[in-house]
């Protein structure tokens, strides 16, 4: 029989017999590889050990091992539940947000965080703002914002969250670049600032963006020094670069979300910076400092240059057509829950002593490993900050701790530290004890 013949049969065959595997524009499409950090999680839940203990993902569990909702969190969702005028309303927020979230957030951060430059900011109306799907959202609507008109190359930490490389490369930027940010237990400040100053020419016409955590760093934990980021802050102010600042963690340091946004209030700062020719990128949610994980609430703030009266509209028209075409319309309930509790001095100072109480606890975890451990990274107060402590642990290290000891931590060596509590801060440093001996 010909081959014509044999291939004419097969594919007959596979056109007409629908119990058999016919060829599809699926084989083409490959398995991806499991996230990171949630496919740890995914092994941690199907885990049989009793003594298991997850420490991947950055979620706050109290002394218990529980996600618990914040007291000022819950207090407002009660006042919510018990509104019924705003329970029978469940019609679609505006594409860029809730205007009554939308108030209360660039209140809190460019007039409680910011209250030297913000309030000129926001009288100015040089913020442009749309509410995202918490920070993560924020980041993606920036990139896409970006990429479609102003430059297509970021730079971000060659430690940094994951999803970072992940979101600018699926939005548009064609050129994702490192810089030096911690090697060897320490902070590259310098190192950092040359990988700058020898790559990025601010008169060749490109554009570079740069990602700067806020405070908090993930995953190392270690953040600059007030004065190393004034550094920092020069040479990109120098170049012209375009700052994204990302304020995932604001309140974890101090305990005082307000406090915390040192970052933001430096780059504001005009008699230092002047203005930000391309202006500067504000990426934040509630997800940490009000245990709104799964609500999603979060913002896109972005400064504009003085005298371009219309830019802030323009701005605002481009960042709703991404969203209309992204989700269309944000969540309503977490936003509901967060005005709230920004909408009064009461309720924003009983939130404060709950993210006061959050980070005396991690705190206190640090304290307790370093007793045990004498880890001294562990309790270096002064850049030290949040959830995270970054081992240094190698592969095969942590490896051990999962497959021995059913202790599970990201395969860069970050720890979530609100995974210790009192039940098992024993069993976890006798752990790595064993494995580093």
């Amino acid at each position: 029989m010909s081959n014509w013949l044999q291939c004419s049969r097969r594919c007959f065959w596979n056109r007409t017999n629908y119990g058999t595997r016919a060829l599809s524009s699926f084989d083409k499409i490959p398995r991806a590889p499991p996230d990171k950090i949630l496919g740890l999680t995914e092994q941690f839940s199907k885990d049989k050990n009793a003594k298991k203990v997850n420490l991947t993902v950055g979620v706050y569990k109290d002394n218990q091992g529980l996600v618990t909702t914040f007291p000022t969190v819950a207090k407002a969702q009660k006042i919510l539940d018990q509104d019924e005028n705003m329970n029978s309303d469940l019609s679609y927020l505006p594409i860029i947000g809730s205007p009554a979230y939308r108030k209360s957030t660039l209140n809190f951060l460019f007039r409680d965080s910011c209250p030297e430059s913000g309030p000129k900011l926001l009288e100015q109306e040089r913020v442009s703002f749309v509410q995202t799907l918490s920070g993560t959202g924020a980041l993606v609507v920036a990139a896409d914002l970006l990429a479609q008109f102003v430059s297509r190359t970021v730079w971000i930490p060659n430690l940094s969250w994951p999803n970072h490389t992940n979101i600018f490369k699926r939005h548009g930027f064609n050129d994702v670049r490192q810089y030096s940010y911690y090697e060897n237990g320490k902070l590259t400040v310098d190192k950092w600032i040359d990988n700058l100053k020898k790559n990025v020419k601010k008169n060749d016409g490109s554009r570079h963006c740069i990602i700067l955590h806020a405070c908090c760093h993930n995953p190392t934990g270690v953040d600059p020094t007030v004065e190393q980021w004034r550094k920092i802050l020069d040479a990109v102010r120098e170049l012209e670069m375009i700052p994204i600042i990302d304020m995932a963690y604001q309140g974890l340091v101090s305990g005082n979300p307000a406090k915390d946004a040192y970052v933001l209030r430096m780059c504001l700062d005009e008699s230092r910076y002047g203005n930000w020719p391309h202006g500067l990128f504000l990426c934040q949610s509630f997800a940490k400092n009000m245990g709104l994980y799964g609500e999603r609430v979060g913002s896109l703030s972005v400064v504009v240059p003085p005298n371009q009266p219309e830019s802030k509209g323009n701005v605002e028209s481009q960042l709703k057509q991404i969203v209309r075409s992204m989700y269309s319309s944000p969540p309503a309930y977490g936003c509901r829950v967060a005005t709230l509790v920004l909408s009064s001095d009461d309720f924003k100072r009983d939130w404060y002593k709950d993210v006061e109480s959050m980070v005396q606890r991690l705190l206190n975890v640090r304290q307790g490993m370093y007793d045990r451990l004498g880890w001294e990274g562990l309790i270096n107060f002064e850049q030290q900050h949040g959830m995270f402590f970054y081992t240094g642990l190698k592969p095969h290290a942590l490896n051990r701790l999962r497959d021995e000891y059913s202790i599970y931590m990201t395969m860069d060596g970050r720890l979530s530290l609100s995974g210790v509590n009192d039940h098992n801060i024993d069993y976890v440093c006798d752990a790595f004890k064993a494995i580093l001996d």
